[in-house]
């Protein structure tokens, strides 16, 4: 059985590689084959889309979205349960220092109803700041980011706070603020036609789980992450702290209408989807 998988090259999905290099997937009769898109959960979703892959671990409110917007998939369990905490990031010579101040704010995003779209959103609401007041760079990626805010073409970019820290450190970027996610961060999400072909997941979660229990028994886990992410042990360490797995867990009604009103609210979807569209039932 094969299982094309794909996810952002971030320290979240390190259990999807050690899985490979243990040989816990073949152990379960799994040909896996893991892709990484430094796009993000915008870019998976057009794979999804197009069959090139049949799952993905998606922000979850960017597999929300898409599903209820045309996407063939399914949220099959959460992933991450733990928030994602998204850094507030500026250039290194912008003017700007206090993201609860009110004005005009364009922001670097990778996609339109991408997460670092969406939380830039939920962040000025949950400040109480106009959402007219902001507008939009689209520049792809981190990479994309950092080139746009140092040139001042956009203002604010929101990304995950522990893989931009090298950039803060070098001075490249400033972080002037935080916005935490309030729902479970990341799902995992299989189209509809690779879940008829593939069945019961119960093989990759149990590839997963083990995985998860290799690194937690590793001597120096906290070491490891830091080596193969290349961040500071300190970062690393926080990031570790704070990182809770869930496998073969479902997202809950509780969690998924959480983020539908925000999903609302922001504008991305006009209506709240029925939880047993969008989720295994």
């Amino acid at each position: 059985m094969k299982i094309r998988c794909g996810g952002v090259p971030e320290h979240f999905n390190y259990p999807w590689h050690v899985a490979i290099e243990q040989g816990y997937f073949s152990a379960e009769g799994i040909e896996f084959e893991w892709i990484d898109y430094k796009g993000g959960t915008g870019a998976m979703c057009q794979d999804l889309r197009a069959d090139i892959i049949d799952i993905a671990t998606l922000l979850t409110e960017g597999a929300i979205t898409d599903i209820a917007n045309g996407n063939p998939s399914t949220i099959d369990s959460v992933y991450v349960s733990s928030p994602l905490i998204w850094g507030i990031h500026t250039g290194a010579q912008s003017q700007h220092s206090n993201p609860d101040t009110p004005g005009l704010i364009k922001y670097a995003v990778s996609r339109m109803g991408s997460g670092s779209h969406l939380m830039a959103l939920v962040d000025r609401i949950q400040r109480g700041l106009s959402l007219t007041d902001a507008s939009w760079e689209l520049i792809q990626n981190l990479d994309g980011a950092r080139v746009s805010l140092q040139k001042n073409d956009s203002d604010y970019f929101l990304w995950e706070k522990n893989m931009t820290a090298p950039y803060v450190y070098n001075g490249e970027l400033r972080r002037i603020g935080e916005c935490p996610t309030p729902w479970p961060s990341v799902v995992i999400t299989i189209t509809k036609k690779a879940s008829a072909r593939i069945g019961n997941l119960s093989g990759m979660y149990r590839a997963l789980e083990k995985a998860i229990h290799f690194i937690q028994q590793l001597p120096d886990p906290v070491q490891t992450i830091a080596s193969v992410y290349d961040l500071k042990i300190e970062d690393a360490k926080d990031w570790y702290s704070r990182i809770e797995w869930a496998i073969n867990t479902p997202l809950t009604e509780k969690d998924f209408d959480t983020t539908c009103h925000a999903l609302v609210e922001a504008g991305i979807l006009k209506e709240k989807p029925d939880y047993t569209h969008i989720c295994k039932a």
